[in-house]
């Protein structure tokens, strides 16, 4: 997990991973519209939504290391975005079908429910990652203190082995 993005490097402005995010938005779009074109025309954009953007908040949430959050809801809402362009587009029949209400209903759920676990996510990867840090320093620390405690170099102890060859009977 320690292929993280370099800060500053190409695709980074002040913080905002615009290359990754949006490779990774494009990506999830492409496999959408393949998996649409496979099915003849069966495959449901509303479905495949939100499994789109809690993948692109899962890869954004391990690659990025500076603003976070606001990488990840970036990716999510761009995810959102697209999705329903596509609905309005390639899946208008079903969009159609369904009704008006329905598409609005859905898409209201799958777009807070999207927000939610792309903050969620991410807020809780940096508490982690901020109390293994924790954890480590401390363990660095008290390793320190007790190797400045034993002046003494530590002594190796032989210990004589049993013989227990053939015959004996123990």
């Amino acid at each position: 997990m320690e292929q993280s993005m370099s800060s500053g490097g190409p695709g980074v402005w002040r913080g905002w991973y615009w290359r990754f995010v949006g490779g990774t938005v494009v990506v999830l779009a492409v496999l959408e519209v393949a998996a649409y074109y496979l099915s003849n025309g069966k495959y449901s954009f509303i479905t495949s939504g939100e499994l789109g953007m809690f993948i692109s908040a899962i890869l954004v949430v391990q690659r990025v290391k500076e603003k976070r959050t606001l990488n990840t809801l970036l990716a999510t809402v761009l995810g959102f975005v697209i999705n329903v362009i596509f609905q309005l587009t390639l899946g208008y029949a079903g969009t159609i079908h369904y009704g008006w209400g329905f598409f609005f209903e859905q898409n209201a759920i799958i777009g807070a429910i999207g927000i939610l676990f792309s903050m969620v996510y991410a807020r809780t990867t940096e508490w982690s990652n901020r109390r293994r840090d924790q954890l480590q320093a401390k363990r660095r620390q008290e390793a320190a203190t007790r190797a400045e405690d034993s002046d003494a170099p530590p002594v190796r102890v032989h210990r004589v082995k049993k013989k227990r060859g053939r015959g004996r009977r123990s």
